[in-house]
C-alpha cells in the first residue's frame, strides 16, 4: 500500500493580487469571492480534517497571490496553519503566489511559520506570452524567485498555462524544458481559457484572440507530461476542476474545457503507446494496472475506435494487472512480449 496523502485546501481567491492578468477571473474560478476570517479558518480546516483519513495531510492555501496579502492576515493565517502543523493534525503546509511576490524577507517569513512548498504561477517562460498576458513581470522575475526558494531549502512548484495569446507549441515546450531545467518538486499544466470578465474575453469577442482547441490542448499537454515524468517530476494536476461555476456556456466563454481534461490527456499518452506496437492485422494482448485501465480504454472508450481507423483488421485484448507497474504496458504481438513505458516518446 502507497502512502495516502490528502490537502486540506483554502481558497482565498484574488485577493493579494495586485495584478490584472487578462486571462484571470479567480472570483470565477474558485467560486470564492469573501477571504476567510481567521475563525473561519479554523472552522473550515476542522470540517475537512473530519472527512481526511490519510498518512499525509496538508493544508494548502490557493486561489491567490498569497504572498500579497497584506503581512498581518499573512501571519494570521500561517500561525493558524502551523499551530495544526505543531499539533500534529497536519503534516505540511503549501501556498500559491506569483514569482515577483517573492523574496528574502518573505521566505524567511514563510520560513518561521513552517512553509514546506511555495507554489508559483508563472504560466510561461517567453517573455512575449509574459507581456501579451499583461502578468507584470519577465521571466527573470521566476529564475530569481526560484533562486531564492532554493537558497532557503522551501520546496516548490511551477504552474504553466497552454496556450495563452502569442503561445505555440514550440514555446509552450520551451517552457517546459526551461521549467525542467529548474527542477521543481510539482507542477501543475493548465490550458488557457477564456473566463466571462476577464480582458481576454473581450479580445476573443473581437476577434484578437483565438483559444486552442481541445485536441490541441491535449497534444501539448501529453507531451509536457511525458517530458516531465521522464525527468521524475511529478505533476499533480492536468487542468482546472470542474465546478458548478467552471462549465463551458457557463463562465468559460470559450476554450479547451473539459470536465475530465487530465483523464483525457492520459488516454492520449496510453493510446499513443499501444499504436506504437500495432501493424496491419495485428493480434494483440494488452496487460495494464487495474487503475490506468480506463487509460487504456480511453474516455468513454473513445480509444477503441480509434485503434480501428488506424489500422483496418486487429484483435486486441485490454487485461487488468496489479503487477504492471503504473505507467507500464506489457503487450503480446503475437510474436513477442514487450515492456513499454507510456511516457516515452
Amino acid at each position: 500500500m502507497g502512502v495516502k496523502q490528502s490537502i486540506v485546501s483554502i481558497f482565498i481567491s484574488h485577493y493579494g493580487c495586485g495584478h490584472a492578468c487578462i486571462f484571470c477571473n479567480q472570483r470565477k474560478i474558485t467560486g470564492v469571492v469573501e477571504i476567510p476570517k481567521a475563525n473561519a479558518l479554523k472552522v473550515e480546516i476542522d470540517q475537512q480534517l473530519e472527512t481526511i483519513k490519510s498518512d499525509i495531510i496538508e493544508i494548502a492555501f490557493f486561489g491567490g497571490s498569497f504572498t500579497g496579502i497584506p503581512v498581518k492576515q499573512q501571519i494570521e493565517y500561517l500561525e493558524i496553519a502551523r499551530d495544526y502543523k505543531v499539533r500534529g493534525k497536519c503534516h505540511r503546509i503549501r501556498l500559491s503566489t506569483r514569482p515577483d511576490y517573492i523574496s528574502p524577507e518573505i521566505v524567511e517569513r514563510l520560513m518561521q511559520y513552517q512553509v514546506d512548498l511555495v507554489e508559483l504561477g508563472c504560466q510561461s517562460f517567453s517573455n512575449a506570452v509574459l507581456a501579451a498576458s499583461k502578468r507584470g513581470h519577465d521571466k527573470n522575475a521566476i529564475y530569481t524567485a526560484i533562486d531564492i526558494l532554493k537558497r532557503y531549502d522551501i520546496d516548490f512548484g511551477i504552474q504553466l498555462m497552454a496556450g495563452l495569446p502569442g503561445d505555440t507549441k514550440t514555446i509552450f515546450m520551451r517552457s517546459v524544458e526551461a521549467a525542467i531545467g529548474l527542477k521543481p518538486h510539482t507542477v501543475r499544466l493548465y490550458p488557457a481559457l477564456v473566463i466571462k470578465d476577464t480582458e481576454m474575453e473581450a479580445l476573443y469577442l473581437n476577434g484578437l484572440y483565438q483559444p486552442i482547441n481541445l485536441e490541441t490542448a491535449i497534444d501539448w499537454c501529453a507531451s509536457a507530461l511525458r517530458k516531465f515524468r521522464r525527468q521524475g517530476i511529478n505533476v499533480i494536476r492536468i487542468g482546472l476542476q470542474n465546478t458548478d461555476l467552471i462549465e463551458l456556456g457557463a463562465d468559460v466563454v470559450a476554450g479547451p474545457f473539459h470536465p475530465a481534461f487530465g483523464a483525457l490527456v492520459y488516454s492520449k499518452i496510453f493510446r499513443d503507446a499501444i499504436v506504437k506496437v500495432l501493424t496491419e492485422s495485428s493480434n494483440l494482448i494488452v496487460w495494464v494496472h487495474p487503475s490506468q485501465m480506463s487509460y487504456v480504454n480511453g474516455q468513454g472508450k473513445c480509444n477503441l475506435p480509434f485503434y480501428r481507423d488506424v489500422f483496418n483488421t486487429y484483435k486486441i485484448q485490454i487485461l487488468q494487472d496489479k503487477n504492471i507497474p503504473k505507467d507500464h504496458l506489457k503487450i503480446d504481438t503475437g510474436c513477442e512480449i514487450r515492456w513499454t513505458y507510456v511516457m516515452d516518446e
